[in-house]
């Protein structure tokens, strides 16, 4: 009783917080401007920007796999895909519950029986290579942006100490991850830059000054990303926008059009969720090629995925 109590409590703080947000945002901007900005976009370029952000996705499930057989715990290609994008679509339409994090546990403990401790250490080690890569982004793209900083020609040097502290928490946690740290920071490196490029496309589709400012807008963008991880947020609503709508104004530079950058670039996210949707019903299909037949997986149990997490 007092678990549901506090996820009810949980999930009203992050509507709250995602709510209040949003609301200062839109008190603070020309709604009229913003609007603006997203009708005159040019579709080819979002449509390029769907299609480059797909591919990030795909990059980012073989970064999975490779943690996962470190478990060791083998799974074909394409069933992994078909798996990592069910989990898409659930962070989308499920952020106040366990999400597509705690669905992909659920289904790969059901399948292989591998512990839960493993797979949530192997997700949690994919989600925090993408980060600590953001953020190796970040320390090198702080001394092109327009906006002065103390040691800001300095910033650089830090970055093998984040690397460091990626491999040290893959050693203290699971020391057969510390086998795809190279690979894994390879496709982190990759699957960033990819997105990264999706930026600058939805930029291009609003005509933004990307000759002059496209340091500050990729600076802002990965700058969201760590905060819309923080889970504080509805899904990341509002933490996006928040640090795109404060960045634009400390670094001078549109901040309707800072804000509209998120607000697609969330959009494209979304409708490249959309391929999990069939999975929700079909998910019987996902490890259909094992043995050549269809596998049922129970439905699925967030308690029970709770008590196996605390017994392992």
């Amino acid at each position: 009783m007092i678990k549901k109590y506090s996820k009810a409590l949980k999930l009203i703080f992050k509507i709250l917080f995602s709510g209040g947000a949003i609301y200062y945002i839109l008190s603070k901007l020309d709604l009229t401007q913003v609007g603006e900005t997203i009708k005159d976009v040019n579709p080819l370029y979002l449509i390029a920007a769907i299609i480059v952000y797909i591919t990030s996705i795909l990059g980012s499930t073989f970064r999975l796999n490779s943690l996962f057989r470190t478990l060791p715990l083998h799974i074909d290609t394409w069933p992994n895909i078909k798996l990592y994008w069910l989990g898409l679509f659930y962070n989308f339409f499920l952020p106040g519950g366990v999400g597509g994090d705690g669905y992909k546990v659920y289904y790969l403990k059901k399948h292989f029986n591998t512990p839960v401790k493993k797979l949530l250490g192997a997700i949690f080690a994919d989600r925090l290579s993408g980060l600590s890569i953001i953020l190796i982004y970040l320390l090198g793209l702080v001394y092109y942006i327009d906006y002065e900083l103390p040691y800001q020609g300095w910033f650089f040097i830090l970055i093998p100490f984040v690397s460091a502290g990626y491999y040290l928490f893959l050693w203290l946690f699971n020391k057969n991850l510390t086998k795809a740290f190279w690979s894994v920071s390879l496709w982190s490196l990759v699957c960033q830059g990819v997105q990264t490029i999706a930026v600058i496309l939805i930029l291009k589709s609003m005509g933004a000054e990307v000759n002059e400012y496209w340091n500050e807008y990729i600076f802002l963008f990965f700058l969201s990303t760590i905060a819309s991880a923080v889970p504080v947020t509805l899904g990341g609503i509002g933490a996006r926008e928040m640090v795109f709508y404060t960045g634009a104004v400390y670094l001078g530079i549109n901040e309707a059009q800072a804000v509209a950058t998120s607000f697609l670039f969330y959009l494209i996210a979304l409708v490249s969720s959309f391929p999990g949707l069939y999975f929700v019903f079909k998910t019987n299909h996902i490890f259909s090629e094992f043995g050549g037949k269809e596998i049922d997986i129970p439905e699925f149990n967030e308690e029970e995925i709770a008590v196996e997490e605390a017994n392992n």
